[in-house]
């Protein structure tokens, strides 16, 4: 449309809003946008193919299908001088269809375009994606009418009046907008709904298998998802004019009979209209091409009122949360993405070509194939797909839409390449491509039939959302990256046995006890000692403490050897006093190992006792290497505060500083059942007591079970310690070792979460940097519990405190067992040790190779480091 034609359309609207707008209201600061909201009817006819001709057709209209948008303008400034430059209006709809491919969906951005007096890419267009609703692609039924197949795909005359209706609500809309003056932004997370389709079996095979009906498949996690409901919304002050959330999961709780719905998006997107009918309710589905309700939903029909239930209550909840801000500014960006074609198989033009025109092949393969082929001409065409975003408030919120059935992890990225701003992506735009895969999927092997794109296109995705979010492009490679560690994975031992396995392995550097010296030779190597103990049946249920030496750097071991004073302590109530969770360290001033750990009670049947005072303490036991003699444990005495009723070290990793005092972190609390502090101890060590001096910051998070597990070190002349959370791991630092910033979950240098959760980390540090080692969700790990394996390590920015993802290195590798109890030594100047065992427990291997194995990573770093 002629830009004049677009002036004459504004200033008519400017003149119907102000004389709408009370002048009280309106006042001297008019509101330079307005938006106007529009609905129409487009369900399909009895007779019409659903899924387009996948399921059975519709039988039955169990409620109606709507075409719901706006139109958001910006008005002429009262003063020409300060006239903006000019701005086309954005068209942002959602239809409860199942897909709009190719002609189809430029057919519907030109014509709402037209009415809108805007520019077709500016129509920001997707569907819902239910699946008792059509696909409509004009070209691939127009290739099917070739063969006698009308109204396979769907009907075009249908699809014109669904597309009439809309346009004719939008140009209505146009007579009555209202002004906007604020942008809201709320999101709020969604229980038990989405689940991703990717399992893993239990003998260790991926597949993409959990549908949106499957069930809770071998009780899988929910695995990758984007588990927050974001909403955005337009007011006029305080008053709410409209409302769009997006959530990324496939909408269906049940389909394939004819029944045409909007499923239980659109019960929950009805449910939340009739709360406030002045405030018009959109919906739009995410990045849902790999996430469905599976995990969640069997098919019955009595769950789709459930899942909407859920998805409502979380619409709520993002309402209730949003906050409002002035819109000062709106930008448009529009990339164009152009997706290679799959053209392997049944995929090659031959192929389709040859099932289309076979009489033999199914409805569906026939369909699949038009489909296929109308994707092939517009590729060929060179015409690329829209991704369109609008910006809002120079990044505060930002709306874009994907194509097709993009996986989730586009949607995650979206946020990753803006995470300054409220960034909310909708999948399903044009639907052509079908499925888009990340590349990790392809790598491990996806292979679904519903996708006509080429393999690894993830690269080509990512650099078109770089462009529509206005992201800054990628970031070249360094011009001198980082050389990579050396790390090899050792067998310290190997044992299965049904009734244990190895846990806690973890080593001190003992100088001057290794290998003889001749006269002339290179100095002997020290003596490695490595505390560990047998896991039995029973959950964090441990024998007493063992110990394996190698004299040779781990070329030889000896032991596993039992240490008879540090043995349960039969109790005069039945119960057993033991030790676990031992970190040893080698103490300079007074020449002797020191193993620190924390005292537990044990009943007859292994479980932790937490019925007396003081019922789990920091224990500790001195070695003397000189006389190879150990002493007995003792406990730590901490004030009488009730506070420290638990105080443990468990697992830490603690320090000695240059005056041989030492720096040893607890966690504590009270009681179990509430959450757990962190603090650092500062002690003494006289050769023989362990004595408290004082403790530092006394560091809290009131969250479920709170800190945990915190271990020390110090690199340079700062000090750093990472924590363990149910939820995720936390790290903070300072000058001191007992006075801390304020903490801050871990991240990838991206700003993503690290994923490291409900287990402990560790730190390495050596003159070329700090290393953090550590288990973490994302790793394909998901048949894993916990994620508690593979091992990693990866460098840490000590001043940003985040984790270099570049550096990411497997220090242990997952064998279906897990890992994540372990310890981290520094042996000389060039050479680190991460040990750990597999917690497996068999009399055979397993399918994946655990096999009781103590693992040794050896760790050297880069000459020249």
């Amino acid at each position: 449309m002629p830009r004049a034609s677009c002036w004459i359309k504004r200033l008519a609207l400017a003149g119907v809003l102000m004389a709408t707008a009370s002048p009280a209201v309106w006042g001297a600061a008019a509101a330079r946008f307005a938006a106007a909201t529009f609905e129409a009817d487009i369900t399909i006819p009895i007779g019409h193919a659903c899924m387009g001709g996948g399921v059975a057709d519709a039988k039955e209209i169990v409620d109606p299908l709507w075409a719901k948008g706006f139109v958001l303008m910006r008005l002429p400034d009262e003063k020409p001088e300060a006239q903006a430059p000019w701005f086309a209006p954005i068209v942002v709809i959602a239809l409860d269809w199942c897909q709009c491919n190719n002609d189809s969906y430029d057919r519907w951005r030109s014509v709402l375009a037209q009415a809108a007096g805007t520019e077709p890419r500016r129509v920001m267009l997707a569907t819902v994606h239910q699946h008792d609703a059509p696909i409509f692609d004009l070209r691939a039924q127009q290739l099917l009418d070739q063969y006698g197949l009308k109204g396979w795909n769907c009907d075009p005359a249908f699809h014109e009046q669904a597309l009439e209706r809309t346009a004719a609500a939008l140009r209505k809309a146009l007579k009555t907008p209202r002004r906007v003056t604020h942008i809201g932004v709320g999101q709020a997370e969604v229980q038990r709904i989405a689940s991703n389709r990717r399992v893993v079996t239990p003998e260790g095979r991926i597949h993409w298998g959990r549908g949106s009906a499957s069930g809770d498949l071998y009780g899988a996690p929910e695995g990758q998802i984007d588990p927050w409901l974001k909403t955005l919304s337009l007011w006029d002050g305080d008053r709410p004019v409209l409302a769009w959330s997006c959530y990324a999961v496939h909408p269906m709780s049940y389909y394939g009979q004819g029944q045409v719905s909007a499923d239980f998006p659109g019960m929950a997107r009805a449910w939340r209209q009739r709360d406030d009918p002045q405030v018009f309710q959109i919906y739009f589905t995410g990045c849902a091409g790999d996430t469905t309700a599976g995990k969640y939903n069997t098919g019955d029909p009595a769950n789709r009122p459930e899942l909407a239930k859920r998805l409502y209550q979380a619409m709520l909840a993002a309402w209730k949360a949003t906050v409002r801000h002035p819109l000062e500014d709106v930008a448009f960006r529009c990339a164009p993405l152009h997706l290679p074609p799959r053209d392997t198989g049944n995929f090659t033009l031959e192929a389709m070509r040859r099932i289309l025109s076979d009489p033999k092949a199914t409805r569906w393969q026939r369909i699949s194939a038009a489909l296929g082929l109308s994707w092939r001409e517009r590729v060929a065409a060179g015409r690329p797909i829209d991704v369109p975003c609008v910006e809002f408030n120079r990044g505060q919120a930002l709306f874009a839409i994907l194509p097709a059935e993009s996986f989730v992890g586009y949607q995650l990225a979206a946020q990753r390449l803006r995470p300054e701003g409220f960034v909310m992506v909708a999948g399903f735009g044009d639907g052509a491509p079908g499925y888009i895969p990340t590349d990790q999927c392809w790598k491990e092997g996806y292979q679904d039939d519903y996708c006509w794109v080429a393999p690894m296109t993830e690269g080509v995705i990512l650099n078109a959302l770089r462009q529509a979010l206005g992201a800054p492009p990628a970031a070249p490679p360094p011009a001198h990256p980082q050389k990579p560690l050396e790390i090899r994975q050792e067998v310290i031992k190997r044992e299965l046995h049904p009734d244990f396995c190895w846990f806690h392995p973890r080593a001190a550097v003992v100088p001057h006890l290794g290998g003889t010296t001749q006269p002339g030779s290179p100095p002997r190597p020290p003596r490695v000692l490595i505390t560990l103990q047998k896991h039995l049946k029973a959950s964090d249920h441990y024998s007493g403490l063992y110990t394996l030496w190698t004299d040779d750097l781990g070329a030889t071991w000896k032991g596993p050897t039992e240490i008879p004073e540090l043995g349960w302590v039969p109790q005069p109530d039945g119960s057993t006093l033991a030790v676990a969770d031992v970190t040893p360290s080698y103490h300079p001033p007074t020449g002797k190992v020191l193993a620190i750990g924390c005292s537990v009670y044990y009943g007859s049947h292994g479980e932790q006792l937490h019925d007396r005072p003081r019922f789990s303490q920091t224990a500790y036991a001195v070695y003397d290497p000189r006389t190879d003699r150990w002493s007995r444990w003792a406990i730590l005495e901490l004030p009488p505060d009730e506070k420290f009723n638990l105080a443990r070290n468990g697992c830490g990793q603690w320090l000695v500083e240059e005056d041989g005092r030492l720096l040893v972190p607890i966690y504590f609390a009270p009681r179990v059942d509430v959450p757990f502090g962190v603090t650092v101890l500062r002690c003494v060590l006289d050769g023989d007591k362990l004595r408290y001096l004082e403790h530092g910051d006394e560091l809290h998070l009131p969250v479920q079970r709170g800190l945990c597990e915190p271990s020390l070190i110090r690199f340079g002349s700062r000090y750093f310690l990472t924590l363990r959370n149910d939820l995720k791991g936390y790290v903070t630092a300072g000058t001191d070792g007992l006075h801390w910033q304020p903490i801050r979950p871990w991240t990838f240098d991206d700003g993503t979460e690290l994923g490291s959760y409900n287990t402990q980390q560790h730190w390495v540090a050596h003159r070329q940097g700090l290393y953090l080692c550590y288990t973490r969700r994302g790793a394909n790990n998901d048949h894993i519990v916990r994620h508690r394996a593979p091992l990693f390590i990866a460098r840490v920015d000590p001043e940003k405190l985040h984790v270099l993802r570049a550096t990411e290195q497997v220090l242990i590798p997952e064998r279906g067992a897990m890992l994540g109890n372990f310890g981290a030594a520094a042996i000389d100047t060039h050479e680190a040790w991460v040990t750990d065992a597999e917690y497996y427990m068999g009399t055979q291997p397993h399918p994946r190779g655990a096999d009781g194995t103590v693992w040794l990573a050896r760790i050297r770093f880069p000459s020249g480091s």
